[in-house]
C-alpha cells in the first residue's frame, strides 16, 4: 500500500512541474537555459580532469598504493582504510560529488568493504575551495573573511562527522596496516599497479567514457532542479512554506527573506547563497552561518547526483543523508564558534587578504579553467605522494624504535 502511495505521489509531483512549465514556459526556459551554462561552464572543465584522472588512478591501482602508506594514520582515527586519504583530498579539492563518486567506484570494485564505505560517505562529501571562496563569498558576498569562515567550518564539520561515524558498525578488527607493512613496500607497488591487466589506451577510453557519462547525468539534475525551484519561486511556493512555517509557535525567524533563502538552498545551494546574498539587512554572523549550512547540507540537487551513484551499490542513501545533517549541524556550530577567533586574526593582527585572487577562476574562458583544474589534479597528487611517503616513513621509523625498545 505505501509503495503504491510513493508512486501516486511522484506522478503527482511531475504532473504538476510538467503543467507549472506549460504555464510559465519563460521561467523555465531561462531557469534551465542558466543550469545548461552552469555546467557547461563551470562544473564540466572543472571536474572533467578529477574524475578521468581519478578513474585512471583507481584502475592503476595507485589508490590502493597511497592506502597502503596511510592506513596507520586513517584507521585509527575515521576507522577507515587508508584509501580514504585520497578520496578525501579530492572531495575537498574538487567538491560535490567527487567524493561520492570515488567511493562508489571502490566499492564496486571491491576496494572497500560495505561498512568502511558508508564510513566514509559521512565525511568524503564536501563542496570545493572555488565555490567556496570564488564563487560564495567573493561573486556573491564580495567579502574574502566570509570565504575563509565558510571553509574552514564546513571542513572541519566533515571531519568532525567523520570522527562521529567512525563508531558505525565498529567491529574487533585486526590493523590492516600491519598485516601490509609486512607485505614489503616494493611489492606493495607492484601489486597494485594496473589491476586490470589491460592497455593503457583502453583504460583512458574507458576513463574518459565513464566520465563523460558521469557528468552528463550530473548536467541533468542541475538543469533540473534550475527549472523546479525557479517554478516554485515563480508560483510563490517558496514564500507560502516560509510564511506558514513562521506561523509555528517554537520558530522564530526576524526576517523571512532569509527563511525564502533557506528554503530555496534546501534545494539547491547556488540559489540558497545567492538570495542570501541580496538580502540588505543581514549580519555577518547570519551570512556566514546559513551559508555554512546550506553548503554543508549541499541540497537535493546534489543529493540526487549522489543518490544516483550511491543507488548501483549496496550502501545506504538515507545514512548518507542524517550524515549531511550532521554535518550542516556541526559545521553551523563552528561558524558560532570560528567567528570571535577569525575577528581577532584579521582584525587584531592585520592579516592580509590573501583570496582575492580566488575571483579569477569566474572570468576566464572554458580552456581556461580546464588547464586550471589539471594542473590543481596534479598539484594535488604529488602532494598526496609527498605526504604519504613522509608518512610511510615516520610510522616505519616508529616501528622499528619500539622494535629495538622491546
Amino acid at each position: 500500500m505505501l509503495f503504491y502511495i510513493k508512486k501516486i505521489f511522484i506522478i503527482f509531483i511531475i504532473l504538476f512541474l510538467v503543467i507549472a512549465a506549460i504555464i510559465h514556459p519563460q521561467e523555465a526556459f531561462d531557469s534551465a537555459k542558466s543550469g545548461v551554462y552552469t555546467w557547461l561552464n563551470i562544473i564540466f572543465p572543472a571536474l572533467l580532469p578529477f574524475f578521468i584522472g581519478s578513474e585512471l588512478l583507481i584502475q592503476l591501482g595507485f589508490v590502493r598504493f597511497i592506502g597502503f602508506l596511510l592506513e596507520p594514520l586513517f584507521r585509527p582515527i575515521f576507522n577507515v582504510p587508508g584509501e580514504g586519504s585520497f578520496i578525501f583530498a579530492m572531495s575537498v579539492t574538487s567538491g560535490y560529488p567527487m567524493g561520492v563518486k570515488m567511493i562508489t567506484e571502490l566499492r564496486n570494485d571491491h576496494t572497500l568493504n560495505k561498512h568502511d564505505a558508508q564510513r566514509l560517505l559521512s565525511f568524503c562529501s564536501t563542496s570545493g575551495p572555488l565555490f567556496i571562496t570564488g564563487a560564495v563569498a567573493i561573486g556573491m558576498f564580495n567579502n574574502v573573511q566570509l570565504g575563509v569562515i565558510i571553509a574552514l567550518s564546513h571542513y572541519l564539520g566533515a571531519i568532525i562527522t567523520g570522527l562521529f561515524f567512525r563508531c558505525y558498525k565498529n567491529k574487533s578488527i585486526l590493523n590492516a596496516a600491519t598485516t601490509k607493512q609486512k607485505q614489503g613496500f616494493f611489492k606493495k607497488i607492484f601489486e597494485n599497479s594496473n589491476r586490470s591487466n589491460q592497455p593503457f589506451g583502453l583504460l583512458f577510453a574507458n576513463s574518459v567514457k565513464k566520465s563523460i557519462e558521469t557528468l552528463m547525468q550530473i548536467g541533468g539534475f542541475i538543469i533540473l532542479f534550475s527549472v523546479i525551484i525557479r517554478l516554485l519561486t515563480t508560483l510563490g511556493l517558496v514564500h507560502f512554506l516560509s510564511s506558514a512555517i513562521t506561523l509555528l509557535p517554537w520558530i522564530s525567524f526576524p526576517n523571512i527573506q532569509i527563511l525564502d533563502s533557506l528554503i530555496s538552498g534546501f534545494f539547491e545551494i547556488t540559489v540558497g547563497c545567492k538570495s542570501l546574498s541580496e538580502i540588505h539587512n543581514i549580519s555577518f554572523i547570519q551570512q556566514a552561518l546559513f551559508s555554512t549550512i546550506l553548503i554543508s547540507w549541499s541540497g537535493l540537487s546534489i543529493h540526487a547526483q549522489s543518490a544516483s551513484l550511491i543507488a548501483k551499490t549496496d550502501l545506504s542513501f538515507n545514512l548518507y543523508l542524517v550524515s549531511k545533517l550532521f554535518h550542516s549541524l556541526f559545521s553551523g556550530m563552528l561558524v558560532i564558534i570560528l567567528i570571535p577567533i577569525m575577528n581577532i586574526l584579521f582584525y587584531n593582527f592585520h592579516l592580509p587578504v590573501f583570496l582575492n585572487h580566488s575571483n579569477k577562476i569566474l572570468n576566464t574562458t572554458l580552456t581556461y579553467k580546464f588547464i586550471f583544474s589539471t594542473k590543481l589534479f596534479i598539484l594535488i597528487n604529488l602532494s598526496i605522494i609527498f605526504i604519504s611517503l613522509l608518512f610511510y616513513t615516520f610510522f616505519t621509523q616508529l616501528n622499528h624504535f619500539k622494535h629495538i625498545q622491546k
